[in-house]
């Protein structure tokens, strides 16, 4: 057999591959829409990532409360409003309804036939992709993070505050003032000092100061009070007074320890995961202090502990950290943790979408043999056919010139516009070599048993077939393009 019979033998084989293929496309197109496999897939890889190892070789107590943690939050996450907006439900004709109320009907009737529930929870639907920074965002408001930041923040800077004031009046009890109406001026400075140093923790609560600014306004109104309480002071105690104050102060005006001091204080994700770690790790006297003097932090505090799965908590620290070491200045703390979200996402999401394509490929590869047992597509029968029928391939060649001459695109190609094209090309007695009828044609006698040899090479044929068919209607059409280009 010559090279140029080979050839027009394999344009045959390629020819038939790419019209089964292009089926097999639609057939798995329709597939993925009914069943939402990718929004399946994805609500299943945002569990996995959410979840770490948590399911990987476990079966305890313990694994089960943190899976139906991570279930729980994912189900939240689905809930939120960023990502529920994703899940576009189309036109709102009737047309467009009623084509989703089929698909409906057909997913609820696929899940009974095969026993998988929906794990969408309350929704029917949901988004088949989610952008980093939408989950990111997502997670954030539904563990409510920046709220128990902010807090957390606030509660630091009171207790600073407070230990000021605390010192401050230490340091006056100290001195011993006599005099009862210098002592009463001393202590009007003082609690003066006490409201606008309480102001300011207002001011920072209500978001009108950033952390930086109240520590430099604490700083001012602690200079104001110490020139003014200078003043009042006899010359005896206003030197010890002096010296005293400023040790207090220096935490603020040294820049070494005022950056130490920022990092504990600003709101990032780091400082939150460490205070619920030591919630965690308290004892109850302890926390019942802790419930009983701040109340409101520590509910809020047990609600995330409540929703937050180990696996994730660990998750979330080592994000925090590797933020913490890329801000470059206060306030960005919470943006650069988001950042780092948002790449643990697309990481994740990598690694999940070549699970799909592998996954996409069985189904396909299941797909492809079902279309050639059914259609009978048979390569090694097709390979003999054409190899015997001269008029068969030059047809056939003919024809998939023109179909690559007249189309740039194998998703528009319409399967039965293909084979009918081709059968009404070829004479009335001659067919593609596929289909059962076609195979029992080509038998002396429609009664002919098979032998175990010949049933062997079928099934081979078929899994050819089925690989070929698996690999779709565009490969090969650029295969075949390929060809032709190399011919010219």
């Amino acid at each position: 057999m010559n090279l140029p019979v080979i050839l027009d033998i394999a344009i045959g084989l390629i020819f038939i591959y790419l019209i089964f293929g292009v089926l097999a496309s639609e057939i798995q197109s329709i597939l993925t829409i009914i069943l939402q496999w990718r929004a399946t897939h994805l609500k299943k890889s945002i569990e996995e990532l959410i979840a770490g190892d948590t399911h990987i070789g476990k079966n305890n107590s313990k694994s089960s409360i943190e899976i139906e943690k991570v279930q729980k939050l994912a189900n939240s996450l689905y809930q939120n409003q960023l990502i529920k907006n994703l899940n576009y439900s189309g036109g709102k004709g009737p047309l467009e309804k009623g084509f989703r109320k089929i698909i409906q009907i057909l997913g609820n009737l696929s899940r009974a036939l095969t026993g998988i529930n929906n794990i969408f929870d309350v929704e029917k639907t949901a988004p088949s992709a989610i952008p980093s920074d939408t989950f990111a965002a997502s997670l954030i408001d539904t563990l409510k993070l920046q709220e128990l930041m902010q807090m957390i923040s606030e509660d630091k800077l009171r207790d600073f505050i407070d230990n000021i004031l605390l010192n401050i009046k230490q340091i006056l009890d100290k001195l011993k003032i006599e005099d009862s109406s210098q002592q009463k001026k001393i202590q009007a400075e003082f609690e003066n000092l006490h409201q606008e140093l309480n102001q300011n923790i207002q001011d920072y609560k209500n978001n009108l100061a950033n952390l930086d600014l109240t520590l430099d306004r604490t700083l001012d109104k602690l200079d104001l009070y110490t020139k003014k309480s200078l003043e009042l002071l006899p010359d005896k105690d206003s030197k010890e007074f002096n010296s005293q104050i400023n040790l207090v102060k220096q935490v603020l005006k040294n820049p070494g320890e005022r950056k130490v001091l920022v990092t504990k204080m600003e709101p990032s994700a780091s400082n939150l995961l460490k205070f619920l770690r030591e919630i965690m790790e308290m004892g109850k006297a302890a926390q019942t202090d802790l419930q009983n003097n701040k109340k409101e932090i520590h509910q809020k505090a047990i609600e995330m502990i409540e929703l937050l799965p180990e696996s994730l908590r660990k998750s979330l620290y080592i994000l925090a950290k590797q933020a913490t070491t890329k801000i470059s200045e206060t306030g960005n703390a919470l943006h650069q943790f988001q950042k780092e979200i948002e790449r643990w996402f697309d990481s994740g999401m990598e690694r999940a979408a070549g699970v799909y394509k592998r996954n996409a490929k069985g189904v396909a590869f299941l797909i492809g043999v079902t279309i050639a047992i059914v259609a009978n597509v048979d390569t090694l029968n097709m390979v003999d056919n054409l190899s015997k029928d001269s008029f068969m391939r030059a047809t056939i060649n003919s024809y998939s010139q023109k179909l690559i001459n007249n189309n740039s695109n194998p998703n528009e190609l319409e399967i039965g516009d293909i084979e009918n094209q081709v059968n009404a090309a070829l004479d009335d007695n001659l067919k593609l070599p596929i289909g059962w009828g076609q195979e029992q044609k080509n038998k002396t006698s429609v009664s002919q048993s098979i032998t175990f040899l010949e049933g062997l090479k079928k099934i081979l044929g078929w899994l050819i077939s089925g690989i070929a068919i698996s690999m779709g209607g565009h490969f090969w059409f650029n295969l075949l393009e390929n060809i032709y280009s190399i011919k010219k």
